[in-house]
């Protein structure tokens, strides 16, 4: 009892969340670029007034949010694919964190996307391959977390969660390449063979904003893990004090 109240008194003296001061700096690091990403969007880029209008600010940190949502994808499939083969829990956490932090990417995208496409294109919806490969994406992703909620077995969830995980990141590297392979779309190319098709000023800004969100997602990220590792000490302790 003595050594469990030893290790409880411990745990209580260190840091709130492991690694908190590199995952601030990086957070820190993400809301300057985003803010600087906002200021140039806004007030340097040009606006094509014939278009858009200023709507088409909305594209600065759209597209980049899109792309944090698949990158947080391709994080939660490859740590699938480690669970798979060396069976660590950590694996699995990093998992459910980078799907977490996808579908709040992805809600986002949504909220952003509907406002610009009905000022690009006139609707708030529409069926063309990007839209609807992303909504898949969504729809996969949600369903991973009810199937985790589905399994008791630790082992066995982990397990499953990351088949499924690497069977839906199939929808990913399609809803990427959506614009460039499958059949005309709305949806513009951003960074293609040919270039970006646009005013360096649109493209610094877009740059910018997309530094800022991928530091972004690699802060949530850091601070999802560190407060998961406070979870599971707290289990741990709880274990040893035999509650």
């Amino acid at each position: 009892m003595e050594s469990a109240s030893t290790a409880a008194a411990s745990a209580v003296a260190r840091p709130a969340v492991p690694g908190l001061a590199a995952t601030t700096a990086i957070l820190a690091a993400a809301g300057v670029a985003l803010l600087a990403g906002l200021l140039v969007g806004f007030w340097i880029a040009p606006t094509d007034a014939s278009t858009l209008g200023f709507s088409q600010k909305i594209f600065y940190f759209h597209a980049p949010i899109a792309e944090t949502a698949l990158l947080a994808y391709g994080v939660a499939f490859v740590a699938a694919l480690l669970y798979l083969r060396r069976g660590a829990a950590r694996y699995d956490r990093l998992g459910v964190a980078a799907v977490r932090l996808g579908l709040l990417f992805s809600l986002l995208v949504m909220v952003t996307g509907v406002i610009w496409g009905r000022a690009a294109w006139g609707v708030w919806w529409a069926w063309e391959p990007r839209l609807t490969t992303f909504l898949i994406a969504c729809l996969l992703y949600s369903a991973y977390f009810v199937l985790r909620g589905a399994v008791e077995d630790e082992s066995r969830r982990a397990t499953y969660a990351a088949l499924f995980a690497v069977v839906a990141f199939v929808d990913v590297p399609i809803t990427f390449f959506a614009t460039r392979f499958l059949p005309a779309g709305l949806h513009p190319v951003v960074l293609g063979p040919s270039g970006s098709g646009m005013d360096y000023r649109d493209l610094i800004a877009f740059l910018i904003s997309m530094a800022g969100m991928t530091l972004l997602f690699v802060g949530l990220l850091r601070l999802e893990l560190g407060i998961e590792a406070l979870r599971e000490e707290l289990r741990e302790i709880k274990y040893r004090l035999g509650r």
